[in-house]
C-alpha cells in the first residue's frame, strides 16, 4: 500500500471524518481496543493511547514512527 492509499484508506475508515490533511500532519491517529470491538478509534496526538491500543493497518503504513510512539 502506497502512501496515498493509506491516507485515502485512513479517511475513509475515520468515524470522526476528519479531515484527512490532519490526518497527514500527525494530529490524529487511528487505532483499535478490545474495550471497543470492532470500531476504528480516531484519537487526537496529545490524547493517552488506551492501554491495548492497535494501529489500523492503514495507519502504520501511512506512520509508522508515529504509531509506535504513545
Amino acid at each position: 500500500m502506497s502512501q496515498e492509499e493509506a491516507l485515502l484508506q485512513i479517511a475513509r475508515e475515520c468515524p470522526r471524518k476528519i479531515l484527512p490533511a490532519l490526518h497527514a500532519c500527525g494530529h490524529y491517529r487511528h487505532g483499535t481496543s478490545q474495550r471497543y470491538p470492532g470500531k476504528v478509534l480516531c484519537i487526537h496526538k496529545d490524547s493517552s493511547l488506551p492501554s491495548d491500543w492497535t494501529p489500523t493497518p492503514a495507519q502504520v503504513q501511512f506512520m509508522p514512527s508515529e504509531v509506535q510512539a504513545s
